[in-house]
């Protein structure tokens, strides 16, 4: 696999959660084997504000939040940032379709339009992904 629409849950889940879900563990294994993980825009700010909740709710150290701001910087130097401006009404579309949020129907969007696979941990992106034949990480 050459590259694959990774969404902020994912990332989340190999730095927040404990265990590691599988699926999350698996996304990260494909990119340190050379697999481009592909985000939109939004994915930087999703993923920023995760940890800093995450910090403020005290499952995170200001150390650890210091080691993890450090290496998304460094992960944001391998991704692929997409750069396309997907118009609002095309976002509303999908998300209003699959019921998902606008920031769900962002991921699912790039992944359709890129025909890419798509990395989630969030059932309703998964299942709206299934619903739309992508592929799943």
């Amino acid at each position: 696999m050459k590259a694959f629409v990774l969404d902020a849950s994912t990332a989340l889940g190999w730095m927040l959660d404990r265990p590691v879900p599988v699926r999350a563990s698996r996304a990260r294994e494909l990119i340190v084997a050379g697999a481009t993980p592909v985000v939109p825009a939004l994915w930087r700010y999703e993923v920023s504000s995760a940890v800093v909740v995450a910090e403020r709710r005290g499952r995170l150290t200001a150390a650890q939040v210091e080691t993890l701001s450090a290496d998304l910087d460094e992960f944001c130097l391998v991704a692929e940032l997409d750069p396309a401006s997907v118009q609002a009404s095309a976002l509303i579309q999908l998300a209003r379709h699959h019921q998902l949020t606008a920031y769900d129907a962002a991921y699912l969007e790039l992944a359709l339009r890129r025909r890419l696979p798509l990395a989630t941990l969030d059932e309703r992106l998964e299942a709206a992904a299934q619903r739309a034949g992508l592929a799943l990480i």
